[in-house]
C-alpha cells in the first residue's frame, strides 16, 4: 500500500522520515526539484491549495506488512 503524510515544517518531515527509517521527502517550495512529486501526492489525496500552502512538505513511502 502506498502511504504519505504531510507536514507544516521541514523539521517535522525530516524527524518523521528519520523515525521510520525510510520514505521520500517532497517539498512544495518554489524551485524545489521535488515540487512536481509533491503536487502529485497532494492531488492523489485530494488536498486543497490552502492545505498545500499550510503543509508544504510530504513524506511518501510504500507500506508493507
Amino acid at each position: 500500500m502506498y502511504m504519505n503524510k504531510f507536514f507544516k515544517t521541514k523539521e517535522e518531515a525530516v524527524a518523521f522520515q528519520k523515525e521510520q527509517g525510510f520514505g521520500a521527502l517532497y517539498s512544495n517550495a518554489k524551485g524545489s526539484h521535488t515540487k512536481g512529486r509533491y503536487q502529485t501526492e497532494a492531488l492523489m489525496m485530494g488536498k486543497s491549495e490552502e492545505f498545500q500552502k499550510e503543509h508544504p512538505f510530504c513524506v511518501a513511502w510504500n507500506h508493507h506488512e
